[in-house]
């Protein structure tokens, strides 16, 4: 699993200036429903909690977040950010994400 460094870019922005967007504007891609989990987060907890395989090493112990974005059920693509500026839980798109501005962290609503 891999950084989506755009994406990290995007949140520290939002985080930093203040302001209100859908994640999907800033993430991209074809899905209906993110998880967010915070580190350290295992593969088998990921999984119990998405319900599906998900392509990612067995411990993700990194500073940020885990995103899996799933389309109908099945994994599209699973990444992470850093650091951590999201709150954990399981969106429906389109999903709002929402900040206060510097040191608050993003708020993220359904």
């Amino acid at each position: 699993m891999t950084e989506d460094e755009q994406l990290s870019a995007g949140l520290r922005e939002l985080r930093q200036n203040g302001g209100e967007v859908l994640l999907s504007d800033l993430a991209g891609g074809d899905w209906d429903t993110v998880y967010i989990s915070p580190e350290p987060v295992s593969r088998n907890f990921v999984e119990k909690q998405v319900g599906v395989p998900v392509p990612m090493e067995d411990e993700f112990t990194q500073r940020g977040h885990v995103l899996v974005f799933l389309k109908d059920g099945a994994v599209q693509r699973a990444t992470f950010t850093t650091p951590n500026l999201l709150r954990d839980g399981t969106y429906a798109a389109p999903v709002r994400l929402r900040a206060r501005g510097y040191p608050a962290l993003i708020d993220v609503e359904s």
